[in-house]
C-alpha cells in the first residue's frame, strides 16, 4: 500500500463515519473528508466498500 493509498483510506473511513451519522449530505462529506469533486468521491467510495455513497447512507 503506497502512502496516497493509505491517506485515501482514512478518508474514505472517516467519510463512512460521516455518513452513518448522517447530519452531513454526500457532497459535504466529500470536501470535508478532502476530496476535490464528488465524481472521484464517489468512485473511491464504491471501488472501496461496494456500495455508492447515496446505498451506503441508507
Amino acid at each position: 500500500m503506497t502512502p496516497n493509498d493509505y491517506i485515501r483510506l482514512e478518508r474514505l473511513k472517516k467519510a463512512a463515519q460521516l455518513l452513518n451519522e448522517g447530519e452531513c449530505k454526500i457532497n459535504e462529506v466529500c470536501y470535508m473528508t478532502g476530496f476535490n469533486t464528488p465524481s472521484y468521491f464517489t468512485k473511491c467510495f464504491q471501488k472501496q466498500f461496494g456500495v455508492l455513497p447515496k446505498d451506503f447512507v441508507k
